[in-house]
């Protein structure tokens, strides 16, 4: 019962019966119009028949009583009369003579009150000698003059007939009109339905068209070939599911493939590894996560450019695909097989279900770190490769997307750290090593709101008279609970976490004020600021650099910001373009760590740099290692060649110090004169050192 009114109800709602009644109401409103035009016509022509026969029956009844007019013969006419009142269509009548004197009545009372006829239809009679007739209060009265037979007006006949013939052909008239439009709507609107609902019949192709779109595929087309405003319709609609087909696989591609290399990306990623490790735990079996991540990709990245870069990674990806396919091959390839796909960047993820075997697996990391190792040939260089991989089994690692990912990325970290080009399983000390370089963050993120941290300075001194020349300002972090933090325990987080450009611009800004304090106090020394890639790299660093410089009214030449070879040679033509408006206003700068990198000759000769610093490596170990003295006398040389100062770091013995002298260094910096220390030391040591010098000179 309950599908059928639902039937009942949707066909009443529908368009067929829609268009049906308004169909009915349209024919119901054309009948009622024209049955109300024919029944006023009918009305009108009835009407006009009724006056038109009172008239003759008035004429004829004139006709025939003349003769007894004139003989006074009142029985005679009385009985005419009366048997005209008889009939069913007379009401009243009388006759009366020229004079107007009544003579018989209908009702003999009224021609005892009467008189003398004195109605104005009867004195129009017998004034203009025509029959007269009008029509009130739905009566037909009418007055025909009497002639005698010598054509002498003798008298008049007044009739009365009532109109309810008229009324009763009407009624008759009209309920004949009812039936015709009735038979007529019970032929013609079903008729009229079945039109409506053939013309129709494309919408309902248009319906079930979108009704098959909206669930199943919109891979469906409508054929309808009417020649009118729905075949327009349909092929509108054709195209539009064309277009949203087409935009809906566009955008499952950019949802679920990487654009780069074809491969899967993140998110499908994630539910594919959803749903085999809900169907491993299920059938209790194993699988494993890779996370792969490219060894050396940055440095031909920037070498070759992104458009190169793009093609290693489809080469990359190429690879890998291949290897998993080969290890499905070599598996039997009656399981499911393993998925490659890129998360971003040059990191890489494979799944591989159904494997439970370390030592398998392990194999498998192998293969693809052999298949990349491979050099690859990228427009005309020979590119080569590696990568770090980590793994993360499944269930026993995890069973969520999510945790599989991170510790197959926490797995890699590992990989990378040791070296790269190799594959760690995961363990769950890794988890404790990420919780608390997270904890370290976090605190870190508070030390910089809190203020925290604290500027040391060490000092440089002068290798011909020891005395103290410039500073370094070296940040330290004051740990509420684990006390004076050197930067070795903290900036490899702060770089991870972003933060190491706001707190290299804090210590910039410290440092800069604290020499600007000394200045204002007599102690006039230039320091030197370490700068780090990302702050360096900032767009706006040089601006940052002289906007501090005003805020605290440091001298430009009071300031040295040192650079590590490595940032220096990255893009050297980029770093001559950041060094040379700072330089132009008097800011110096020093390479630091110099002889770690792989410099190049060409660009040392155009760099704008003014100091050399000789990285603590090679001066501890130059009293013991000719060849690291070498370096250093190498270092010294080609300084004195391109008449830049130099520093040693790292100086802690006096033999250090005499051999550097001996070999022409500026200046030196290390333990032998003083450890990093805060600024009130600092200033103490530099003005005992001045002091002194004073004190020997006046002696």
């Amino acid at each position: 019962m309950a599908p059928l009114h639902s039937l009942i109800s949707r066909f009443m709602r529908s368009l067929v019966m829609k268009f049906t009644f308004m169909t009915a109401v349209l024919m119901i409103a054309t009948a009622t119009f024209l049955m109300v035009i024919e029944n006023r016509f009918d009305q009108r022509a009835n009407e006009a028949t009724l006056v038109e026969r009172a008239g003759l029956k008035a004429q004829i009844l004139a006709l025939n009583i003349s003769d007894d007019i004139l003989a006074d013969d009142t029985s005679r006419l009385q009985s005419r009369v009366s048997s005209l009142v008889e009939r069913a269509d007379v009401t009243q009548a009388f006759i009366a003579d020229a004079r107007r004197r009544m003579l018989v009545h209908s009702d003999p009372v009224g021609m005892v009150e009467s008189g003398l006829a004195a109605d104005p239809l009867v004195v129009m009679a017998l004034g203009s000698g025509e029959t007269r007739s009008e029509t009130t209060n739905n009566t037909v009265r009418v007055a025909a003059p009497v002639y005698s037979a010598a054509n002498r007006l003798v008298g008049v006949v007044y009739t009365e007939s009532p109109m309810d013939e008229l009324r009763a052909a009407a009624g008759i008239a009209m309920r004949r009109h009812m039936l015709t439009a009735t038979i007529a709507m019970l032929i013609f609107l079903p008729i009229a339905a079945g039109l409506i609902f053939w013309s129709l019949r494309p919408i309902a192709s248009l319906t079930d068209a979108a009704r098959t779109a909206s669930s199943k595929t919109l891979d469906v087309r409508i054929n309808v070939k009417t020649g009118d405003e729905l075949e327009v319709l349909a092929n509108a609609f054709n195209r539009m599911l064309s277009r949203i087909d087409s935009n809906l696989k566009r955008i499952h591609r950019l949802a679920y493939v990487d654009m780069v290399t074809e491969l899967p990306n993140r998110e499908r990623f994630r539910k594919e590894v959803e749903r085999v490790t809900q169907k491993a735990v299920e059938e209790d079996t194993a699988g494993a996560v890779l996370f792969l991540d490219l060894d050396r990709f940055k440095r031909v990245n920037d070498s070759l450019g992104i458009e190169e870069g793009d093609r290693l990674l489809e080469m990359v990806a190429r690879r890998l695909r291949e290897a998993a396919r080969g290890h499905d091959l070599a598996m039997g390839g009656a399981g499911e097989p393993s998925m490659v796909a890129r998360l971003g960047g040059d990191e890489f993820t494979l799944l591989v279900p159904g494997i439970d075997d370390s030592a398998e697996i392990a194999r498998y990391a192998q293969m693809i770190i052999s298949a990349l190792a491979r050099p690859f040939d990228v427009s005309g260089h020979q590119v080569f490769l590696g990568a770090s991989i980590g793994i993360a089994v499944f269930p026993q690692d995890g069973a969520e997307p999510e945790s599989l990912l991170r510790h197959a990325d926490l797995a890699m970290a590992h990989a990378k750290e040791s070296g790269g080009n190799a594959a760690h399983f995961f363990e769950p000390s890794m988890n404790q090593s990420a919780f608390e370089r997270l904890v370290l963050e976090n605190e870190l993120r508070d030390a910089v709101k809190e203020n925290q941290l604290v500027v040391f300075y060490q000092p440089k001194v002068r290798m011909t008279d020891g005395i103290v020349a410039s500073s370094e300002a070296l940040v330290r972090w004051n740990h509420p609970t684990s006390g004076l933090l050197s930067p070795g325990h903290f900036i490899d987080a702060a770089e991870e976490s972003g933060l190491i450009g706001e707190i290299g611009d804090w210590v910039m800004r410290n440092a800069c004020a604290q020499a600007a304090e000394w200045a204002s106090h007599g102690l006039v020394l230039p320091v030197a600021v370490n700068v780090s890639a990302m702050q360096f790299e900032s767009p706006d660093f040089a601006d940052s650099v002289l906007e501090i410089l005003e805020q605290t009214g440091l001298a430009p030449e009071l300031l040295e910001i040192e650079l590590t070879e490595s940032i220096a040679m990255r893009d050297p033509q980029r770093v001559i373009d950041q060094v040379q408006p700072l330089r132009d206003r008097g800011v110096k700068f020093a390479i630091d760590d110099f002889g770690t990198g792989h410099s190049s000759l060409s660009y040392l000769t155009r760099m704008p740099f003014d100091v050399f610093k000789i990285d603590q490596s090679f001066v501890r170990s130059m009293a013991e290692d000719p060849h690291s003295r070498a370096v250093v006398e190498t270092i010294l040389a080609l300084a004195k060649a391109l008449k830049l100062k130099t520093v040693a770091e790292g100086v802690e013995t006096t033999e250090q110090l005499t051999a550097l002298r001996e070999e022409g260094a500026t200046l030196a910096q290390g333990y032998l004169f003083s450890k990093p220390v805060p600024a009130a030391d600092f200033e103490a040591y530099a003005r005992a050192i001045l002091e002194d010098e004073e004190r020997a000179a006046s002696a």
